[in-house]
């Protein structure tokens, strides 16, 4: 599972959205202890956010009522101190893009036959078989083939599905540019 793999990591968080942290934490004036102000403050001293803490903001976002308060004044403070919009955008942007990565990188490795095996799914039992006792196909019918002309297929395989992946992280890259 993808969200697994994302565990103990962490992400710098861009200068943009650093400094509407900061503007955020200057322009409050309010209760120390009011939900948000923690996070915020150390947001702003750390510069960096790891897996974890992102799952914990997406979880309040998702949670809060979906108000706009650039255009709607009524935005709750704990809102406005969890980065408001712009950092409950930038967190689902992060997050999917994340997980879309190494839902790829598996794709491509099992697509191009350098995983030995299926990279979706953990060795498990089901009836009595186990996933990691299964045997591969038969290489017989490769024999037909020069071990050269195998390695060139698969590199050919692979590098088609690393310029995929590039195309798409170029287009979540162009459509974050567009959203800043």
């Amino acid at each position: 599972m993808p969200n697994s793999a994302l565990q103990g990591k962490s992400w710098d968080i861009p200068e943009e959205l650093h400094a509407h942290l900061r503007r955020t934490m200057n322009a409050y004036k309010g209760d120390e202890n009011v939900e948000g102000y923690q996070r915020l403050k150390g947001l702003i001293d750390n510069k960096t956010i790891s897996y974890e803490q992102l799952k914990r903001i997406k979880n309040f976002f998702d949670n809060e009522s979906n108000v706009d308060y650039m255009n709607d004044k009524k935005a709750s403070t704990p809102f406005i101190l969890n980065g408001g919009n712009k950092m409950k955008y930038w967190i689902n942007n992060i997050l999917s893009s994340s997980r879309e990565n190494i839902q790829s990188k598996k794709d491509v490795q099992k697509n191009a036959g350098t995983s030995i095996k299926n990279t979706h799914i953990k060795n498990h039992t089901k009836d009595g078989i186990t996933t990691s006792s299964v045997k591969p196909h038969s290489t017989s019918d490769l024999k037909k083939e020069s071990y050269d002309d195998i390695y060139i297929r698969k590199e050919v395989q692979l590098m088609e599905s690393l310029i995929s992946i590039f195309d798409k992280n170029k287009e979540v890259c162009h459509k974050q540019s567009l959203q800043s």
